[in-house]
């Protein structure tokens, strides 16, 4: 298949999928299984652009064959297709356990088609080369998101999901105010144009007054520290298996905005507006979140606060703007979204396992069921940054880019969150783990462990085999330091 195929069929496959899906309202294996194919092959077209853009090369789809900025782009490179590749992976773990862990009432909610179009959203904003398509894919992922939240139950769980949907409406009309600032000025919202623009001036009202309009709606997006609040009090109430998704998908594509719009729209290839800001808030977001998880007594709220540590560690990347920096960021970006989801797994089956995720009601699992204790070390492990997981050498590669930069203060935060981090996860392992076991339940389902086990062996793959990630990462990088081959590729129908 041509790249322009693979392009169409990440976008195409999810949104097929969910029709289907959606056509099976009393079959609800029928539609776990469509969705499992559906995201299967979605990935499979993803995993087939790693290739093509593995050179530095980038691919482009003109929707109606008009021209850049007046018609639909979408365009693949190393940074959009590792986002892709990666998501596709954690839906397609999340769905797995959405099959076989749910109850009856989620089955029976049109859950599968929701998730779908979730991955439809997911790739519509990792692909879009304007912004008022990001806009749109992302009011795409906060309806099926919200729609999959309001299914809680009870008195928390309604309250979680209008403190989502009404923080991120917030976040839409910042963007939207955004969006129309700069089409009032420039005639355009494609990034190639904005880029080109946006490089020949100096910095001027509408590009400090869009850019921070715009650093509120991504901050929201990515529980960016004060705007982080609603996060851990929403994905607690969620099974772990639709947290897994959560968590591994919708900070992360806040996250992604941020480095496309601020590391290559905004920018000069040396600093973008607000750079000081982020740097701040980086720091603030990685301390208070682990604080905030240190401070918990359940599972899943110490791994919804350290969403936000985690957070804070990418947004450092984006902040510091160095070539070495931002390949830690890309390369965090794609570690962190396998090994969260993961974590949030590996809860679902202490929870399966134990009946609970309470650290004052479970203990010896490590007992009772050694392959379930395995499964949660490992991504454990590498959120904490030991060798030679994948974290490690994230936070290895965040660190050297600080120290080369001589920033102390970076230096210090990234080595103190990481000793809370692994204090954090001896805690868990301590009060879960460890002990007398007080529980009799069966092993978890094969299919269950071969999964969160794929994503742990992927883990480790990504540690010994580092080497060509980073590489595909300083991919990535470059074209949002130097996207001359982006606005080529972008722009070539407009000559």
């Amino acid at each position: 298949m041509t790249p322009q195929l693979l392009i169409l069929a990440a976008l195409l496959t999810p949104f097929i999928g969910a029709l289907v899906a959606l056509c099976l309202p009393t079959r609800p294996k029928a539609a776990a299984w469509t969705a499992v194919i559906a995201t299967a092959l979605t990935l499979a077209a993803s995993i087939a652009l790693v290739p093509v853009v593995a050179d530095g090369s980038v691919h482009a789809v003109h929707a109606g064959n008009w021209p850049a900025p007046f018609g639909i782009v979408l365009v693949a490179d190393a940074f959009a297709t590792i986002m892709l590749v990666v998501c596709q992976l954690v839906i397609l773990a999340s769905l797995i356990f959405c099959a076989h862990t749910l109850s009856g009432y989620y089955q029976r909610r049109h859950l599968y088609p929701l998730i779908l179009t979730l991955s439809l959203g997911t790739n519509g904003a990792l692909l879009t080369g304007d912004l008022f398509n990001l806009y749109v894919w992302f009011e795409v992922l906060l309806l099926s998101s919200f729609s999959i939240m309001a299914m809680i139950r009870g008195k928390d769980g309604r309250a979680a999901a209008w403190r989502y949907v009404v923080i991120n409406l917030v976040s839409s009309l910042l963007f939207l105010t955004a969006a129309g600032l700069i089409y009032g000025k420039t005639g355009t919202l494609n990034f190639a144009e904005l880029r080109l623009r946006f490089g020949e001036e100096e910095s001027s009202f509408l590009i400090d007054s869009s850019a921070a309009l715009l650093f509120g709606a991504f901050g929201i997006k990515a529980a960016l520290i004060p705007l982080a609040f609603w996060l851990p009090r929403a994905y607690p109430q969620l099974p772990p298996a639709i947290s897994a998704l959560f968590a591994g998908l919708l900070t992360k594509i806040g996250l992604y905005a941020f480095y496309r719009v601020f590391g290559m729209v905004f920018s000069d290839g040396t600093s973008f507006p607000h750079q000081d800001l982020l740097f701040v808030v980086a720091i603030l977001t990685m301390v208070g979140g682990v604080l905030g998880a240190v401070a918990q007594g359940d599972m899943r709220r110490i791994l919804s606060f350290h969403i936000i540590s985690q957070v804070g560690y990418m947004a450092l990347a984006l902040a510091l703007f160095t070539p070495l920096a931002l390949t830690a960021g890309v390369f965090y970006l794609a570690h962190h979204i396998i090994v969260k989801a993961n974590l949030f797994l590996a809860t679902s089956l202490v929870e399966k396992h134990a009946g609970s995720s309470d650290l004052g009601k479970v203990s010896g699992v490590a007992r009772s069921s050694p392959l379930i204790a395995l499964l949660f070390a490992v991504p454990a492990l590498s959120l904490a940054g030991l060798p030679p997981l994948s974290g490690f050498f994230a936070k290895f590669a965040l660190l050297q880019a600080s120290l080369a930069g001589q920033e102390w203060i970076a230096s210090a935060a990234i080595v103190a969150v990481g000793l809370l981090t692994v204090f954090s996860m001896l805690k868990i392992w301590r009060a879960v783990f460890w002990g007398e076991s007080n529980e009799s339940r069966p092993a978890p389902l094969l299919i269950l462990a071969l999964t969160s086990g794929v994503l742990a062996l992927v883990a480790i793959a990504v540690g010994l085999c580092t080497g060509p990630i980073l590489a595909l990462a300083e991919q990535a990088a470059s074209s949002l330091l130097e996207p001359s081959a982006y606005l080529e590729t972008v722009l070539q129908q407009s000559k």
